[in-house]
């Protein structure tokens, strides 16, 4: 099995919830208590909404003073930008404190078994953090060591820091979606999560691209693509002993393009400097990386697990894509844990500005120049210095992903609708409106009929590449079990907008359901208007403010490993989503009804 070949399954399984394959189940509203009376939801089957947003290209920039502590109270009157050059006006401006809360969660009281809430236990900070442990491009030696490094950090980790753990093995697997829970990472680690395990040693470097420029870069797009339509600033933190990728059309990389083994050259693989024209080799993969990456505003954190090593080459390198990328290189430290300490701090804290150039996007590379009005020569800033313009259609996608019509389907629908980014396994939980979502099982697992199983067929984990003039054979039957979600949606501004006559919120509920390689196995999307008035009351019989009640079904596959529900306000976009791990706990099972 090739890198190419197994990039495209990962995408492949991440692209799960972007099909709009969802079921036909329409389910009534639930029934309000005897005690109160609770506003609920009428549900239709519902296509997603598409949305356009303008082009803009974002730049954050980290400025550090001397002592390399962050610089704050800066203003857009102190940042000067160019595209090549040519002055660029700022048309938005925004700052983050990594050393604050970002978000201060209300206390949720306990709840029941198989509830939850789009409220972490802790506050957020920062940025969001993607550790990506690139095992296929470490020495086996390094492979063992850094795990024990790895822990040291997660064990040590800011509270509050959101981070996802990414593996690179015989492809990319995601042992662990972004959580503040830091034992989730722990366990992943372990090997005691629900997700995939990560091996002790990786031996099979050779057999699936260890060096493959191609490969490599086509990881880093996967993640830019699986991070596309997520708001905000990415650290992408990619622990290796090797970095074989080049920044730019015609700068230092490994000679290393395809099939693996060991390098042409022994100096490439040891990070040796070679200039070596990758345009025509690598041009579409590589343009589309560094596009994607400035896009979702992904920033390279490279940190060298290999130790003390004296390698110049390799450092220069690492500096390189680090510094295009508007990250930071970390190496000569055998205590890699220090070094990750360090790449945290180092991107927590920045600020964001974006332009519009003027010069149409036709797929060459653009240089980027920030500098700081005043006399500031002790201060020093990291920003993304160069990307490349390839043009937001359908065309640029089809080129890249030619063989691959499921990736190409989600990445579309993905542009158009923030739903599809909110809505991917493991992806940041959203709280901009909050709701509880209580599930259960409904009956017991039963066979699937053919019409089940067909309305399956366009789910990724059940997705075949159907042949010209040749029809496919049904799919064999699989195992179901139904569950229900029982919504509550508490938001103020839905009640303030339903209670003026002649208007009613829209509210859109999405649910979908993971393998534990994270392909969707099915998902369903149903779109209603609140009915009703009320409010509901705690036990002291105090008001506690418009609850909108919901209930919705899917049937699941019986290897589903993960549940992901969303809720949003069609009139402003407000989202949130919370993600849950199968099993459920025992309670008393729904009766299947008839």
């Amino acid at each position: 099995m090739s890198s190419a070949t197994a990039i495209a399954a990962v995408s492949i399984l991440l692209a799960g919830s972007s099909l709009p394959a969802f079921s036909q189940t329409t389910p009534a509203p639930a029934s309000p208590g005897a005690s109160e009376q609770v506003p609920v939801v009428r549900m239709v089957e519902q296509e997603p909404t598409l949305r356009l947003e303008v082009r803009r290209i974002p730049v954050d920039v980290v400025v550090l003073d001397k002592q390399g502590k962050p610089v704050k109270g800066l203003t857009a009157a102190d940042f000067e930008i160019k595209e090549g050059n040519v002055p660029q006006q700022i048309r938005s401006f925004d700052v983050t404190d990594g050393s604050k809360d970002s978000y201060n969660p209300p206390k949720v009281p306990t709840l029941p078994a198989n509830t939850f809430v789009n409220i972490p236990d802790t506050p957020e900070r920062g940025p969001l953090y993607i550790l990506y442990f690139d095992m296929l491009n470490m020495d086996q030696d390094d492979q063992m060591s850094f795990h024990n490094e790895l822990l040291k950090f997660v064990d040590n980790a800011q509270p509050g820091t959101r981070m996802m753990l990414i593996l690179n093995t015989d492809r990319m697997h995601i042992l662990q979606g972004f959580t503040t829970d830091h034992d989730l990472i722990k366990q992943a680690l372990l090997g005691n999560g629900p997700g995939p395990h990560i091996p002790q040693v990786f031996i099979y470097g050779g057999v699936y691209g260890k060096l493959d420029a191609r490969a490599a870069l086509g990881n880093l797009n996967w993640i830019a693509e699986y991070m596309s339509g997520i708001p905000g600033r990415k650290n992408l933190l990619w622990f290796s002993s090797e970095f074989p990728i080049p920044v730019g059309p015609s700068l230092v990389g490994s000679n290393q393009m395809s099939g693996g083994g060991a390098p042409n050259n022994p100096s490439a693989g040891g990070g040796g400097p070679q200039t070596l024209d990758f345009s025509s080799l690598l041009a579409d993969i590589m343009k589309s990386t560094y596009s994607n990456m400035m896009k979702t505003q992904m920033a390279l954190y490279p940190i060298d697990v290999a130790g003390v090593t004296g390698n110049l080459g390799k450092d220069g390198i690492m500096d390189m894509i680090a510094e295009s990328t508007g990250g930071r290189a970390y190496y000569s430290n055998n205590f890699t844990h220090e070094l990750i300490d360090k790449a945290v701090v180092h991107g927590e804290s920045y600020y964001t500005l974006t332009y519009a150039p003027e010069k149409d996007f036709n797929g060459d590379a653009r240089h980027i120049g920030v500098k700081l009005a005043g006399n500031h020569s002790d201060w020093k800033i990291a920003y993304r210095t160069v990307y490349y313009a390839v043009p937001d259609n359908d065309d640029s996608i089809d080129k890249l992903h030619k063989k691959d019509v499921v990736q190409q389907r989600f990445l579309k629908a993905k542009a158009e609708d923030t739903l599809y980014a909110n809505m991917e396994h493991g992806a940041p939980m959203v709280h901009d409106l909050l709701f509880s979502a209580h599930l259960t099982a409904v009956g017991s697992l039963h066979i699937a009929t053919d019409k089940e199983m067909a309305s399956l067929e366009d789910s990724p984990a059940f997705f075949r590449t159907r042949k010209p003039n040749k029809q496919l054979k049904p799919l064999p039957p699989v195992r179901l079990q139904k569950y229900r979600i029982d919504y509550g949606v508490i938001d103020p501004e839905l009640r303030r907008i339903e209670s003026v006559p002649g208007t009613a919120p829209t509210i859109e509920f999405a649910v979908s359901a993971f393998n534990k390689e994270g392909a969707t196995l099915n998902c369903v999307l149903n779109q209603g208007t609140p009915a009703g008035a009320g409010t509901t009351t705690d036990a002291n019989g105090k008001k506690q403010g418009p609850v909108f009640r919901a209930e919705q079904e899917l049937e699941v596959p019986e290897n589903a490993t993960y549940i992901r529900v969303a809720v949003r306000d069609m009139t402003t976009n407000r989202t949130g989503t919370l993600e849950a791990t199968l099993p459920l706990k025992p309670e008393k099972q729904i009766a299947q009804k008839n």
